[in-house]
């Protein structure tokens, strides 16, 4: 179990993403390295920008760091799971699908714990309906979602271009949950790199309704169905509500070694950024965002 729940990124996957940056942001590259140019001073060799981590084992990336020495640089990367993280630590959640025998009755009764089942009972119950779309207007109505719910955790949107670059390069699977007058309640994009299947991005509406238990327990119907191995929910700091939330279907938390130059500790280092980005106007936020996402090495 240990092999798959740690398991990166494939090589093919890495340079491909890399490129899409690079080619929609104008980064240049080195290497295996995006050369992400700062706002404030040198730039930073970042290994693979928007993933949570990469192709690389950890003794691979901590030679490539060496390597690195005396430039900015970083590098994520998966380390197996020793019991529970420390607190605010970086982690995935993945769920082992195949550790369930790739069984929807034992996934439902056995790595959903008690509230998260009532939550899925209830969405349903109340008429939420997901469906997997395609299109102009699924893609715009799923990028809104995303963009309102990474402005309400103090977190600037990338631009929409290099959405729709990573949605057609790499076969995005979009789903919408929507209520029974239509209206989209939230959105949750993934896509396959090999056994894994990885959620990219997901925003929703809060409701007592629950369309994001929906939309979650969806993805793990569709990943059944298709044969994956993993699903990996992406990154969330140990202890927090998105953790909480995740570990309900019964993920299991992935430390993320994070090695650089500068200290490491993301969460802490861009506590107050989140606060300050909360406290502006949307329409400032809808127009910097974008922009500012060029020069987030770490984003």
């Amino acid at each position: 179990m240990d092999g798959r729940l740690n398991a990166g990124h494939s090589p093919e996957f890495v340079a491909a993403w890399r490129g899409v940056f690079c080619d929609v942001y104008r980064w240049r590259q080195d290497g295996r390295f995006a050369v992400v140019p700062s706002l404030l001073g040198a730039p930073t060799f970042a290994y693979l920008p928007g993933l949570d981590y990469a192709d690389l084992n950890v003794s691979e990336a901590q030679e490539l760091a060496r390597e690195m020495a005396g430039r900015s640089f970083n590098i994520r990367t998966l380390t197996l799971p020793r019991g529970e993280p420390p607190p605010g630590s970086p982690v995935v959640l993945r769920v082992d699908l195949a550790a369930f025998g790739h069984q929807r009755d034992n996934l439902w009764e056995r790595a959903l714990n008690r509230k998260r089942r009532n939550a899925v009972r209830r969405a349903r119950k109340a008429g939420l309906v997901v469906s997997e779309e395609g299109g102009v207007t699924a893609r715009k109505t799923s990028f809104d979602l995303i963009a309102a719910t990474l402005s309400r955790h103090g977190a600037p949107c990338m631009p929409a271009v290099l959405f729709e670059r990573l949605v057609d390069e790499f076969n995005v699977r979009t789903l919408i949950v929507r209520d029974t007058t239509g209206e989209a309640l939230g959105s949750l994009l993934w896509l396959r790199d090999g056994r894994i299947a990885c959620v990219a991005w997901v925003g929703w509406h809060i409701r007592p309704d629950n369309p994001a238990s929906l939309l979650f327990w969806m993805v793990l119907e569709q990943s059944l169905c298709e044969g994956v191995d993993i699903v990996d929910f992406g990154r969330s700091p140990t202890g927090g509500g998105s953790y909480r939330f995740k570990r309900s279907f019964g993920a299991v938390p992935i430390p993320v070694v994070w090695l650089s130059d500068k200290a490491t500790d993301l969460y802490r280092r861009y506590a107050l950024a989140q606060k300050l980005w909360r406290g502006l106007p949307d329409v400032v936020t809808a127009r910097l965002g974008p922009r500012l996402c060029r020069y987030l090495a770490n984003y």
